[in-house]
């Protein structure tokens, strides 16, 4: 339902308005934007208090000369049209002026719109005619005494005009509007009512945006008056939209960077700023129209929020395996050649060049790799790692590459993306990068070269851009020099290269490292704190460990899992240390056979942990192969082997 609102200035205007009105919904040609259903109100008020004192609350409100003009400058948003009067309206006027007082000059008195062009009838109606411009009521007696200075004796004009000239003894007429001003006022009623309703749709849809918005809106006008304080900024800043729109910024927001930020002319992009106890991620951006500024859009979200809700979503993505968990403060150690490695590992996750690691089994490279990822600018995307040695070339290719619905016997219904194409954008780690065929090779060439891949089964190639990271454990260039490898490859993947010390290399940090695993695993498996002797440790550091880091933390899950007294001695290192060890050779064939019995003894002891341990896991994920390794941190191929060894199979 649609609401008009006329205010009539006189008392016949009423009667006449409210019959256009019917009149005008009845009509059988209707315009395109009219609604259904229309209600009017007739007001009757033409005294300026009492224009004043109107409470309106119409869609549109109906009004002519002055009292339109006052009602459009009041504080609110209703749409006011004005009646016009009409040339036949003055027209009649004017006659009776002629027929009542013969040819006394005539003044017409009102608003621009009901007087414009009254002059050009003084030779149709044969009278001396003076237009004056009336804007508010508190003109009229100004404008009459100017028109009696002039000469004038008859006035022409509104009911507040005519009142003031009759006091003065002057003949007057009253402008009435006839039908056909009040059924165009009612036209363009009808037409602005309709604009307003879609203007108040898309106002209530920009308000829903604004108010359901995760991220805190302020606008300003270039008087840095806010126009714009959506529900999130109630929130974060604890401030009443109602109360900070139409104030100052600075009256809202008073010393605040939030404030030195809206004063400043440049454009901010993700700049953090501490406003009260919270800290936000802030973009600002000003408003220009034809060089012209206009105002300062604020968008703006509380830093914790975000994070939350970035934990949430990598959650999410880490359920599927494409997340990288380890960053640089992961890696142990405080050997300069590790700190070293760190600092040139750091360089490089700057940049979106091909890196190489290379180091012996156990050194870490997927943990480097993840750690670049998360230090570079790819760090918001996917991290996907693969084994190239865990799978057969065809499969391998399949997984990198992906496949179109029937490429193969096998194929699942509607394809499969490759592992680039889920790297998009991110990181992919290529693992035992010797170990790949040549002829996917080629194919990996190809990807290098020409940033796309092309899906098996498929003619259509698929943009992709990611980060390559390979690592191995063997020489790629002398793999290449004996045509095991590409050579062409070879240099494409050897960009920027990081080689990692094996654990020999920096003996300085292998206790350092002891003691994080120990740790670690006495929280894992509730045990209290354990110490470790001085011969202990010097063992543990004089050790080869030829499987490096891997190993180190096998046997430091050993020791506590076998451990009774809180106390690791050098025997007990001794025990669990591998066989091709440098054991101490005893000093008799007693201490031999206490040795020999020990060992077997936590040999025993540690298979049926590990059964035990594995089963439980297993039982867990429902006996998935997949989950159960991931929770255990091996690979696939390591958990077979281990229930193999186990007799879990």
């Amino acid at each position: 339902m649609i609401k008009i609102t006329i205010v009539a200035p006189y008392a016949d205007f009423v009667d006449l308005a409210e019959k256009t009105f019917r009149e005008h919904n009845e009509y059988p040609h209707k315009l395109e934007y009219e609604l259904n259903q229309y209600e009017l109100e007739v007001i009757l008020a033409y005294g300026a208090d009492e224009v004043r004192c109107l409470k309106l609350d119409s869609d549109v409100v109906v009004a002519r000369g002055v009292t339109a003009y006052e009602l459009r400058n009041r504080d609110y948003y209703i749409p006011v049209v004005e009646i016009p009067v009409a040339g036949n309206d003055l027209i009649r006027c004017l006659h009776e002026s002629k027929t009542r007082f013969g040819t006394k000059p005539v003044a017409v008195i009102g608003s621009r719109n009901m007087i414009y062009g009254v002059e050009s009838l003084s030779d149709i109606v044969g009278l001396d005619i003076k237009p004056f411009v009336m804007s508010n009521r508190e003109e009229v007696k100004r404008l009459v005494n100017a028109a009696v200075n002039q000469g004038i004796q008859v006035i022409i004009g509104g009911i507040p005009t005519c009142e003031y000239a009759i006091k003065l003894g002057l003949d007057t007429i009253l402008i009435k509007t006839g039908k056909e001003s009040i059924w165009q006022a009612i036209t363009e009623a009808k037409r602005v009512a309709y604009i307003s309703r879609i203007e108040q749709e898309k106002a209530l849809r920009f308000k829903t945006i604004l108010d359901y918005a995760y991220e805190g809106i302020i606008a300003v006008d270039n008087k840095n008056t806010i126009s714009v304080f959506n529900s999130s900024s109630e929130k974060t800043l604890g401030i009443n939209a109602q109360k900070a729109i139409g104030k100052k910024f600075e009256e809202i927001i008073p010393k605040s960077k939030l404030t030195d930020l809206v004063n400043t002319k440049d454009e901010c992009i993700d700049e953090i700023i501490k406003h009260n106890d919270i800290q936000l991620a802030v973009n600002k951006v000003p408003i220009v129209l034809k060089g012209e500024n206009l105002g300062t859009v604020l968008t703006f979200q509380n830093v914790t929020k975000i994070q939350e809700m970035e934990g949430k979503i990598r959650e999410k993505i880490y359920t599927r395996g494409h997340v990288a968990k380890h960053t640089f403060e992961d890696i142990i150690g405080e050997s300069k050649k590790i700190k070293d490695v760190i600092k040139m590992a750091k360089r490089f996750s700057q940049v979106d060049s091909n890196i190489l690691i290379v180091g012996e089994t156990g050194t870490g490279k997927e943990l480097f790799a993840q750690s670049i990822h998360n230090y570079s600018p790819r760090k918001r995307g996917p991290f996907v790692a693969v084994n190239c040695a865990a799978l057969p070339e065809n499969l391998l290719e399949s997984e990198l590459f992906g496949y179109v619905e029937g490429a193969f016997t096998g194929a699942a219904k509607g394809g499969k993306p490759g592992l680039f194409e889920l790297a998009h954008r991110g990181t992919i780690f290529l693992d035992e990068i010797s170990e790949i065929s040549l002829k996917l090779q080629g194919r990996l060439l190809r990807v290098i070269q020409e940033k796309e891949i092309m899906r098996l089964g498929h003619d259509r190639v698929i943009p992709v851009d990611v980060r390559i990271i390979s690592a191995t454990n063997k020489d790629l260039y002398t793999l290449a020099q004996k045509g095991d490898f590409r050579e062409d490859l070879y240099y494409r993947l050897d960009i920027l290269k990081i080689n990692l010390p094996p654990l020999r290399d920096r003996r300085e940090d292998i206790l350092i490292i002891v003691e994080y695993f120990i740790k670690n695993y006495c929280l894992q498996f509730r045990k209290g704190d354990i110490t470790i002797t001085q011969k202990a440790k010097e063992r543990l550091q004089d050790y080869d460990w030829s499987g490096n880091i891997r190993e180190l933390r096998n046997i430091c899950e050993r020791l506590v899992v076998l451990n009774q007294g809180n106390i690791i001695s050098e025997k007990d290192v001794e025990a669990v240390l591998p066989d091709r060890c440098n054991l101490r050779i005893p000093f008799n064939d007693e201490e031999a056979i206490d040795s020999m019995n020990i060992k077997y003894n936590y040999t025993e002891e540690l298979k049926k942990f590990e059964r035990e341990r594995i089963k439980a896991v297993l039982e867990r994920v429902g006996y998935n192969k997949i989950k159960a390794a991931e929770s255990l941190g091996i690979s696939r191929t390591t958990l077979w082997r281990r229930m193999k060894e186990l007799d879990i199979i």
